[in-house]
């Protein structure tokens, strides 16, 4: 290390004493500053002096006629360029723009032409077309102005299309504010005729539900009409069948009107016989009484046991006859309802009832006389026939009773039925006479209904149809109208209500694009101060191995070195002076051309590690190969221009470059100068020191090949002085 020492403070102290090798130390340090500041400023901010830049305007337009007016967009295009002075517009005529564009004189020219303005206005026509902005740039001038130039076309192209929707919307606002004088009375006229819309859709569908309904019900009728029509045969043969009917009922009502006369001869009869066998009754039981009361053994008496037997039969006989005469009355009154008839059952029924319990008592007398009866007993038998002596007089009674309601109330009735179904058969026989009549009249009336029904279906159908298109016509304009509510017709109000002005320009652009500079640094050539910095430390390092020598001359007297130690010994010396390049470079871009970088010392740290990476890169390729060493750094640097992306993005680069990007110490040099222009993302930042670390290692064991160089490197010098050059 001591001997390091001393090699680099023998070469101080030369150039101390050396005012020569000041000067050219001194310039050495600055040189490269001057070239990394020279070019970040005149890359400062470009586009800020497009002003200067000459562009050429030749206006052609003729105009045109609108709305009765005269307008000339082309003048209008002219007047707000002469306003404009981001670019040096020179307004001329097709032939001086075109000669001084060839000529070199502009950069660009941008003509108007005749039939601008018409087909401006082509728009309100039914064949709208778009009108052309001829362009011309000189590429030849500079490739940079002619990007520029193309961007400002499109502005311009643009900044047309705004004046023009922009007019076009605020003349349309204009318009529709003359229209409508009072947004608000008209907003309620629209709410009122979409109500009117709805209203008018449903009243639609309500009246093809009606004629559907009377569709349905025209063609039942068809129906029911074509059946009546087949029926109506069967009718008049059904009619036929019922008047014979009537004539054979006729037949049969007169022999019922006999059969109810005789049966009404047959209950007075059986009155009559009723009143005859109910006084025989009553004489066998006196007879039985006077027997009992004159014999001492009635119960012997073989005549008292037959009147008995006689008076049982007699008495079931004349309950059979009063069961018959009940059951005929019954069966009358079931299609006859009369009171009378009631009156005369209830009575019989009653009667039936008083000669039932005299039978039954009948019998009980008989069982008394079987049994051994004398003359203890007479009383007793005497009191059971006087019991039925007394019944009979009931019996006896309610025949008369009977009798009497039967021909005062039931024989009228009987013999009323008989003529009441005679009237009634004469009556059925008219309304069949009737019916008859009328069924041709039927006949015709389902023809007439059927072919009115048909007309009607076939008319109701074409209404339906042209209802049903003018209902899709309503829904279409209902589906529209529902689109627009409250709150639109609202808004809508507000818009005609706003300044027309305000709402065109607002229509044409409704937002604006607020540039935010995520790092804050917006000013092109602070974009360029770290690639121009890290290149300006390379030249730095390239001048210095190219104008001081890289080899230690031993002198007289001093002791001997081997090469490791002359390679690093001057090396010290290359690294101070690239160090004091570097301080100067990076401080002259703050305080010089106002770069503020957001980490200062992380900037300075980058710069001072660049430059002793770079200096022990292209020191180690010129000690080990002399000029071919210089050659090469120059060829790298080269390639780090261009491979490194440090003005375009690499990725706009042929292939090839993205491939070598990693390879060169530039891409991390100035890397970790944008981190510390920027703001630092701390992992970008160590990823990029440990690559030039690497670099740095890299290179400085490369020297242990000097000793295999040194004689091929000192022979080649050797014959390139030896060739005069």
């Amino acid at each position: 290390m001591k001997k390091l020492l001393n090699i680099f403070v023998r070469d101080i102290k030369n150039i101390v004493v050396n005012p020569a090798a000041i000067v050219i130390v001194i310039g050495l340090c600055i040189l490269p500053s001057l070239y990394a500041w020279i070019n970040i400023k005149a890359c400062w901010d470009p586009y800020a002096n497009t002003g200067n830049l000459p562009i050429a305007i030749v206006n052609e337009d003729e105009g045109a006629t609108f709305n009765g007016k005269n307008i000339n967009v082309g003048d209008e295009v002219v007047a707000n360029l002469k306003k404009n002075k981001t670019i040096d517009w020179i307004f001329v005529d097709d032939w001086q723009g075109n000669y001084g564009l060839n000529e070199g004189k502009y950069y660009a020219l941008i003509e108007i032409p005749n039939n601008f303005s018409a087909g401006m206005v082509s728009l309100a026509s039914a064949n709208p077309k778009k009108p052309n902005i001829i362009y011309r740039s000189n590429e030849k001038l500079n490739a940079i102005a002619a990007k520029i130039t193309n961007s400002v076309k499109e502005r311009f192209a643009s900044d047309l299309k705004a004046e023009f929707v922009s007019t076009v919307n605020r003349e349309a606002l204009n318009t529709l504010n003359s229209i409508v004088d009072n947004p608000d009375k008209q907003k309620a006229q629209i709410i009122q005729f979409k109500e009117t819309l709805d209203e008018a859709n449903n009243n639609i569908a309500d009246i093809k539900k009606y004629i559907d309904e009377a569709n349905s019900n025209s063609l039942g009728l068809q129906n029911y009409l074509g059946k009546v029509q087949n029926n109506l045969p069967k009718i008049t043969q059904q009619i036929n069948s019922l008047q014979q009917a009537t004539e054979s009922s006729k037949i049969l009502v007169s022999d019922t009107k006999q059969a109810v006369n005789s049966t009404a001869s047959t209950l007075n009869n059986d009155m009559v016989q009723a009143k005859s066998i109910n006084n025989r009754i009553q004489t066998l039981l006196q007879q039985i009484k006077d027997t009992n009361n004159s014999a001492s053994n009635l119960a012997n008496s073989t005549d008292t046991a037959k009147n008995i037997n006689e008076l049982i039969n007699i008495n079931n006989s004349l309950d059979k006859t009063a069961a018959t005469d009940i059951n005929f009355i019954q069966s009358i009154a079931e299609t006859n309802n009369n009171s009378a008839l009631t009156n005369t059952i209830n009575s019989l029924q009653f009667l039936d009832g008083l000669i039932k319990t005299e039978g039954n008592n009948l019998n009980q007398l008989k069982i008394m006389l079987g049994n051994n009866i004398n003359a203890g007993n007479n009383n007793s038998l005497n009191n059971e026939i006087d019991k039925l002596l007394a019944e009979n007089n009931q019996v006896s009674n309610s025949l008369d009773n009977t009798s009497n309601k039967f021909y005062s109330s039931a024989l009228p009735v009987l013999n009323n039925i008989g003529d009441n179904l005679n009237t009634s058969l004469d009556d059925v026989n008219s309304v069949l006479e009737a019916t008859k009549v009328i069924v041709p009249q039927l006949r015709a009336l389902a023809q007439y209904g059927i072919a009115t029904s048909k007309l009607s279906v076939n008319q109701a159908n074409q209404l339906k149809d042209k209802l049903s298109s003018i209902q899709n016509q309503l829904n279409q304009l209902t589906s529209k109208m529902n689109t627009v509510n409250g709150d639109d017709l609202n808004d809508l109000v507000k818009i005609l209500k706003m300044n027309p002005n305000k709402l065109s320009s607002f229509i044409y652009s409704p937002m604006d694009v607020k540039e935010v500079d995520v790092y804050g640094e917006g000013i092109f050539g602070i974009g360029l101060t770290p690639f121009y910095t890290v290149l300006a430390i390379w030249v730095g390092a390239l001048l210095l191995c190219a104008l001081l020598t890289t080899e230690y001359r031993d002198f007289e007297g001093k002791e001997k070195l081997n090469f490791i130690q002359k390679h690093f010994g001057k090396l010290l010396l290359f690294l101070m002076l690239a160090l004091i390049q570097a301080a100067i470079v990076t401080l002259g871009d703050k305080y010089i051309l106002g770069v503020n970088p957001k980490n200062m010392a992380l900037m300075m740290e980058f710069s001072l590690a660049s430059a002793v990476t770079f200096t022990i890169i292209i020191f180690t390729l010129v000690s080990l190969m002399g000029n071919v060493g210089k050659a090469i750094a120059v060829v790298m640097m080269v390639f780090q221009i261009a491979g490194s992306g440090g003005i375009y993005p690499i990725q706009t680069n042929p292939e090839i470059f993205g491939v070598l990007e990693p390879l060169w110490p530039f891409t991390y040099a100035i890397n970790g100068f944008r981190e510390a222009i920027a703001g630092p993302v701390w992992s970008n930042v160590y990823s990029s020191f440990k690559a030039l670390g690497y670099f740095t290692i890299i290179f400085l064991l490369l020297v242990i090949l000097k000793p295999l160089f040194h004689k091929i490197t000192e022979f080649m010098e050797k014959k390139f002085e030896q060739s005069g050059l």
